[in-house]
């Protein structure tokens, strides 16, 4: 299968590329900062949005080896709407929410998200220095596009029906409100997921609150998941033993996979001497799809948190694994990179 991979590291974006003769380094793109967040519509696999922690948005329409700088800010989320290639959300650091409808060429902030009552605002914080909360993932309804929800760190969920005109609290049930990922199943009346810093949970309705789903689960710090084709969708999530306050200590994140094939009611670890160790002391920070092929699996694996290491004056180095049997074993692609953040697939 051909393939280019962008992944977004500590040290910058690395391009690589596999026409069926091995893998080829094409660029390491962008400032030399850490790579927070990357998106890119599916109906244009040369165009990819990334963020650059402190530095801003960068747009690339030729897979990644050239890029002009579309945003100014500290960005750490962005996500392009699935319906609309031309549609972009992007969410910063501190708290706020903005909208392309043009590529990136000009924005315009979603100031409703400001407007919020003052108690919910209120728990918008950040435990580490220097304290401040920020958008962590944007999921915009594949079935919808006018209805989105935000995730915050910390802060919780924040829903819009109308496309960021106003927006309501839907953080129920969740007591520790530091959310990572939100996602459903393509199945309009599918439940909703998300992970957080401690729990996984998920809701038929999250106006109405929040129910942890963690039956089979040994770790308790969950950040990406993806679904994967069935009936019903496998659901393939990342998790570690406590959060990265924690991986200082000699077994580092004990990061682990997890695999439900019942929308979450039952859990069971994957990967276990199939490619992963038992005892694993990095983090999957990232999983992602092929996009002409869902069933292949990609996972970005380092010991590190935004900018942090975890290996004691080091600065990480990171792994990206590929699985095609649903994370029941992993091979490590012959990729040298430093710790990795985040993925984007792209067919070549």
């Amino acid at each position: 299968m051909t393939e280019r991979i962008l992944a977004g590291t500590q040290e910058g974006l690395q391009v690589w590329r596999n026409r069926g003769r091995g893998w080829e380094e094409l660029e390491v793109a962008l400032p030399p900062g850490t790579v927070d967040a990357i998106d890119g519509p599916a109906q244009r696999p040369g165009t990819v949005y990334a963020s650059v922690a402190g530095e801003g948005l960068c747009r690339s329409d030729d897979g990644g080896q050239r890029w002009r700088t579309v945003f100014s800010g500290n960005v750490r989320a962005v996500t392009v709407d699935p319906t609309d290639p031309n549609v972009v959300y992007v969410g910063t650091e501190p708290i706020h929410l903005f909208r392309s409808e043009d590529g990136g060429d000009t924005w315009e902030e979603l100031s409703a998200l400001q407007d919020m009552p003052s108690e919910v605002r209120a728990k918008w914080t950040y435990p580490r220095p220097p304290h401040r909360e920020h958008v962590r993932h944007i999921f915009v309804a594949p079935d919808d596009p006018r209805t989105l929800y935000v995730c915050l760190e910390h802060g919780g969920i924040v829903r819009t029906f109308d496309r960021g005109a106003s927006f309501e609290d839907v953080s129920g049930g969740i007591d520790y409100l530091d959310i990572h990922h939100i996602s459903t199943t393509q199945a309009a009346t599918g439940p909703m997921f998300v992970a957080t810093a401690q729990g996984f949970f998920r809701s038929a309705d999250p106006g109405a609150g929040w129910q942890r789903a963690e039956y089979g689960m040994t770790r308790d710090y969950f950040h990406d998941f993806v679904f994967l084709p069935g009936d019903p969708p496998v659901v393939l999530v990342a998790t570690a033993d406590k959060s990265p306050g924690y991986w200082d200590r000699p077994e580092k994140a004990q990061g682990a996979l997890f695999r439900s094939r019942d929308l979450a009611e039952r859990w069971e670890r994957v990967g276990v001497d199939r490619g992963l160790p038992d005892h694993m002391l990095q983090m999957v920070w990232a999983l992602t799809q092929h996009p002409e092929n869902p069933v292949r699996v990609y996972a970005g694996l380092g010991a590190v948190s935004r900018g942090r290491s975890a290996d004691a004056g080091q600065k990480g180095k990171g792994d990206i694994l590929v699985s095609e049997d649903e994370g029941e074993s992993w091979e490590r692609l012959p990729l040298e990179l430093p710790a990795d953040r985040v993925l984007l697939v792209r067919p070549e």
